[in-house]
């Protein structure tokens, strides 16, 4: 199922009950409610484990330089060609 899902350019969508039982039904199951109530929360745990990897924070870029870039810097770092 999860290889269907659609996504909305946040993340995956929940899985449905309509494409749960269009699931089913292609492969000639008639899922019990405690299957169903099954697939519902391993989407639900899937969804929350994806969104803690997109949350993860950026780590940190390192600081090139403890002098700001100035223009007397920039200008002695690249003389003009005259």
């Amino acid at each position: 199922m999860d290889s269907q899902r659609t996504g909305n350019g946040y993340g995956p969508n929940a899985l449905g009950f309509q494409a749960i039982g269009e699931w089913a039904r292609l492969r000639g199951l008639v899922l019990k409610q405690w299957q169903l109530d099954a697939i519902l929360a391993m989407d639900l745990k899937r969804r929350e484990v994806m969104a803690q990897k997109d949350e993860a924070p950026e780590p940190e870029k390192p600081q090139v330089s403890e002098r700001p870039l100035t223009a007397r810097l920039f200008d002695a770092l690249f003389p003009s060609k005259k």
